[in-house]
C-alpha cells in the first residue's frame, strides 16, 4: 500500500508537469536512477509509476531506452488523475465538439425509446436542478445527472458508457460555466424544451433542442475563455 502511494505521488507530479507544459512531447524523462534519487524511492516504485504513466498514454516506455513524453494525441486527457492535477480549460472546446457530435443523437434516440419512468426521472432531476442555485458543484452534479438520464433512456449501453466517459471533464466545465451571468437560466430554458420533446416522442425536436442547448453551452464557455483567470461562481438571491 505504501509503495502504491509513493508511485501515485510520482504519477501525479508528472501528470501535473506534463499538463502544465513543464515537459513536452518527445522530452526524455530522467533515468531510473535519477528518478529514484529525486523522489527518494526505490527502483520498483519508479518502475510502477512509469508503467502507470505509460498505461495512461502520457509517456512511452521502451525496454532498454529512456522513457519519453508521448505525443499529445496519445494522452488520456479524460483520466481523472490528470484532470485533478491540471487546468482542464484547454480541453473544454474539445469536450464541446464531442458533446455536439454525440448528445443530439442521444436525445433523438431517447425521444423514440424513453419510457414513462425515464421521463419522470428526467423531469424530477430537472426540478431539483432548477432549485440548485447556491452551489456550483451541486448544479454540475445535477446537470450531469439530467444528461445521463437521457442517455440511459436510449436503452443503449454503449451510448451510456460513451456519455459517462466525458462526465469528469464535463463536471469541471459546468462548475466554471455557472459563473457566467444567466447561464443557469438559459440552460434550464433549453432543458425544458428537451423535456417537452421527449414527452412528445418528437425525435427531430429533441435533437434540435439538444443541439441548441449545446450551442448555448458553447457560448458560455467562450465567455469564460474571454475572461482572465477562473471566475468566481455567480451569486444568486
Amino acid at each position: 500500500m505504501a509503495r502504491t502511494r509513493l508511485s501515485n505521488a510520482i504519477v501525479n507530479d508528472y501528470l501535473r508537469r506534463i499538463g502544465a507544459g513543464e515537459v513536452s512531447p518527445g522530452d526524455p524523462l530522467p533515468p531510473e536512477s535519477v528518478l529514484c534519487d529525486s523522489y527518494g524511492v526505490g527502483r520498483s516504485v519508479v518502475r510502477e509509476a512509469l508503467q502507470a504513466l505509460d498505461a495512461k498514454g502520457f509517456i512511452i516506455v521502451r525496454q532498454g531506452s529512456v522513457a519519453v513524453v508521448a505525443p499529445k494525441f496519445r494522452w488520456h486527457v479524460l483520466d481523472q488523475d490528470f484532470l485533478t492535477v491540471t487546468n482542464p480549460r484547454e480541453y473544454f472546446s474539445m469536450l464541446q465538439e464531442a458533446r455536439e457530435l454525440l448528445e443530439p443523437h442521444i436525445a433523438a434516440i431517447a425521444a423514440e425509446r424513453a419510457s414513462d419512468e425515464n421521463i419522470e426521472e428526467i423531469a424530477a432531476i430537472d426540478a431539483r436542478l432548477a432549485a440548485a442555485r447556491d452551489s456550483a458543484e451541486e448544479h454540475a452534479e445535477l446537470d450531469i445527472a439530467f444528461h445521463d438520464a437521457i442517455a440511459r433512456a436510449t436503452d443503449n449501453a454503449i451510448l451510456v458508457s460513451m456519455h459517462a466517459s466525458i462526465t469528469g471533464l464535463g463536471y469541471r466545465a459546468r462548475v466554471e460555466s455557472v459563473a457566467v451571468p444567466g447561464a443557469v437560466d438559459r440552460a434550464l430554458l433549453w432543458h425544458g424544451q428537451i423535456l417537452d420533446a421527449l414527452r412528445a416522442g418528437d425525435v427531430i425536436a429533441a435533437s434540435s433542442a439538444m443541439h441548441l442547448h449545446l450551442r448555448q453551452v458553447r457560448g458560455e464557455l467562450e465567455r469564460l475563455d474571454a475572461e482572465p483567470g477562473s471566475p468566481e461562481p455567480e451569486e444568486t438571491a
